[in-house]
């Protein structure tokens, strides 16, 4: 890899970590596409995956007051049921097309929301449950298990700043649960330490700047997170055709 290409991977990485601290969401929106260009779909969601759970491992200790497991365990444990299967279906399905799907589907949930700003049927254990599994199958396969939950936090109303520190807990489960169905990414030490030590000082830059912006552009961010998350996948997806 060259001096350039190490340097925005860096960089990549430092804003994702940063994003997903002020967000909760939004690391492999932000790094995932170049980890992807620089090297290859496997391993660059695999490094994705890394990173995410190491950033998420630095933020809990200082939010852990704010996380309510019981809103996170109902998203949690059908996401990582889902795991094996997605696994198996990513190794299985053509990458484009599964792609374009979960990118339409997210579209689709973003425009109904649009239109009926709190539906019944993400409500209850039922919607939890739904979005967990959801999450989980777009995590495994493409790296981009944030945009089903950043519906349903909208649809349920969650308040950001618990629902900033409750994602800490979850993406954290459900990286290492992608980890452990897909394996470790195969980088040189020196690339793979870079890596890691960008992303943690981008997690403890959020913690520094997460007070000077308001719930509510934290909440617009999240939306847009997902929608950009969703455009993103259907591009990669019609480009690998």
């Amino acid at each position: 890899m060259t001096v350039t290409a190490t340097a925005l991977l860096v960089l990549s990485v430092l804003a994702g970590a940063c994003t997903q601290r002020v967000t909760g969401l939004g690391f492999t929106l932000v790094a995932g596409p170049l980890l992807t260009l620089l090297l290859g779909a496997v391993e660059g969601v695999r490094l994705a995956n890394l990173l995410s759970l190491l950033s998420s491992l630095v933020v809990l200790p200082a939010v852990w007051g704010r996380v309510e497991p019981r809103r996170v365990l109902p998203l949690a444990v059908p996401a990582l049921a889902v795991l094996p299967l997605g696994a198996l279906l990513a190794a299985a399905l053509p990458g484009p097309p599964l792609l374009i799907a979960e990118g339409v589907l997210v579209l689709a949930a973003l425009a109904v929301l649009h239109r009926f700003p709190s539906p019944a049927w993400l409500r209850g254990r039922g919607g939890a449950a739904g979005t967990g599994a959801v999450s989980g199958l777009m995590n495994v396969t493409a790296g981009i298990g944030g945009p089903a939950v950043a519906l349903y936090a909208a649809a349920t109303a969650w308040e950001q700043r618990s629902f900033m520190a409750c994602m800490q807990l979850y993406t954290g489960l459900l990286n290492a649960g992608s980890l452990a169905a897909k394996g470790l990414p195969t980088l040189p030490a020196a690339a793979l330490g870079g890596a890691a030590a960008a992303a943690l000082t981008g997690a403890v830059l959020g913690t520094l700047t997460a007070h000077r912006i308001t719930a509510a552009r934290a909440r617009q961010a999240v939306l847009t997170i997902a929608a950009l998350g969703a455009v993103g996948a259907i591009v990669k997806g019609v480009i690998n055709l």
